[in-house]
């Protein structure tokens, strides 16, 4: 029976005239095409156009080759570069039952997938690269192409990275970002939130946008800061929650202190942000739109509210933005045509990043007027600047465990000096 890359392989020579009736010594000498597979996780960024459309992620990734292959001028496209793609989710019916236990397991799994190209996050690429599942790329990147690495920003670049290099060059960022609903805004008279927006301003606002009813009781909150975690208000102020040297936990440091006390003070003294941690957060964020809080933060690939806008983080000390990466493109170890690999993937990596909510190459970013039309300019300048004031957002499961730890701790009234002395003891053992 044939494989897929055989049936794949032999369709692509049947295209190219090589039927078996005629001799190979008939035909023009020209290199072979590659067919090549590439297949996806269902990330959230394959289901958001730039207008914030949805579309079913297959129809996504048809679409992006079907763009790529009319770009016959790219030198990285299957036109010049002599290779086919097909595109492939891996969905439910892919899963192994039961479902891998551990790292160990899951990199076994996706070891024996038949792919060239893989699309893996950053914490897929911390576990596949170490054990050998997808290569290095560093050894694809010859000197003509020693640019590549720098078109990308670095702190997006690098969560790609692990122990043996760099594991998957990125696609998509996603910055933090304020969130606001503009009408009613306009209804309780507060104007959208702009670059000078202060910590104090975000608090006062969130004040007005509260809504009470006779008895007192909040039908609507002015404001959700603790959706995607604290980092941003640590960073922002200057703080961290350990040491990046020592593992040292930080949370006791005065910058530190200060930023949690500000959050606590949110949910506790102003009464603007519903106390809540865990799961109950998403019920505020995925409610009816006269009951979601009027502004939020979240990030790019998250927000699922159409009528919402955005803006800038509330400026604190320093600026720092949490970034996100949620898709690069890898090559499978177990490719046979690894050089043809790269070559599309570099083709897929440009055509890409039109397809997603904020490029992760400079270039691209300050491209987003013609990627995103349908932001106006304050929008679009939000993002620039996020981006430009960005820094990688956590993504390992114990940081979050850390942070999970201190929203919960905060969110149930207790004190801030309490919940630091819990979370530097979780953040140590």
């Amino acid at each position: 029976m044939l494989t897929r890359r055989a049936l794949l392989a032999s369709t692509a020579a049947l295209a190219a005239g090589c039927g078996p009736f005629r001799s190979s010594s008939d035909l023009p000498s020209q290199p072979e095409v590659a067919a090549l597979i590439w297949r996806t996780f269902s990330f959230s960024g394959l289901y958001y156009q730039p207008s914030l459309t949805f579309e079913e992620p297959q129809e996504k990734l048809l679409r992006i080759v079907a763009t790529l292959e009319e770009d016959v001028d790219n030198p990285n496209g299957p036109a010049t570069g002599r290779y086919t793609l097909a595109p492939g989710l891996i969905g439910q019916g892919d899963y192994p039952d039961p479902p891998p236990k551990d790292d160990d397991e899951f990199a076994e799994w996706i070891d024996s997938i038949e792919t060239d190209l893989l699309s893996i996050s950053p914490d897929m690429a911390e576990t596949l690269g170490k054990r050998g599942v997808i290569l290095p790329l560093e050894r694809f990147i010859a000197a003509d192409d020693q640019d590549l690495t720098e078109t990308f920003y670095p702190y997006v670049l690098d969560q790609f990275r692990g122990e043996g290099g760099l594991y998957a060059l990125p696609i998509d960022a996603n910055p933090l970002l304020l969130y606001y609903d503009p009408a009613y805004l306009r209804l309780r008279g507060v104007s959208p939130p702009d670059e000078t927006w202060t910590w104090d301003d975000l608090a006062a606002n969130a004040l007005v946008l509260t809504r009470r009813d006779e008895e007192g009781q909040v039908t609507r909150w002015g404001l959700m800061p603790h959706f995607r975690g604290l980092w941003w208000a640590l960073w922002q102020n200057g703080a961290e929650v350990n040491d990046p040297v020592t593992g040292r936990c930080r949370l006791q440091d005065p910058a530190a202190t200060e930023a949690l006390q500000f959050f606590h003070d949110l949910l506790h003294i102003h009464q603007v942000a519903p106390p809540v941690g865990g799961r109950e957060t998403w019920e505020f964020y995925g409610g009816m739109d006269d009951t979601v809080p009027a502004m939020f933060i979240s990030t790019v690939n998250h927000e699922p509210r159409f009528d919402y806008r955005l803006a800038e983080l509330p400026r604190g000390k320093v600026r720092s933005v949490p970034v996100s990466a949620h898709m690069g493109l890898a090559i499978h170890a177990r490719s046979g045509q690894t050089d043809a690999a790269y070559t599309a993937l570099k083709g897929l990596l440009q055509t890409m990043q039109r397809f997603v909510g904020v490029p992760a190459q400079r270039e691209m970013v300050a491209r987003l007027p013609e990627i995103w039309p349908t932001l106006g300019p304050a929008q679009l300048t939000a993002l620039q600047q996020s981006m430009e004031f960005g820094r990688a957002a956590p993504w390992d499961d114990r940081a979050w465990q850390v942070m999970q730890h201190i929203v919960d701790g905060l969110a149930g009234g207790d004190e801030v000096a309490t919940v630091v002395n819990d979370a530097c003891a979780v953040l140590e053992e």
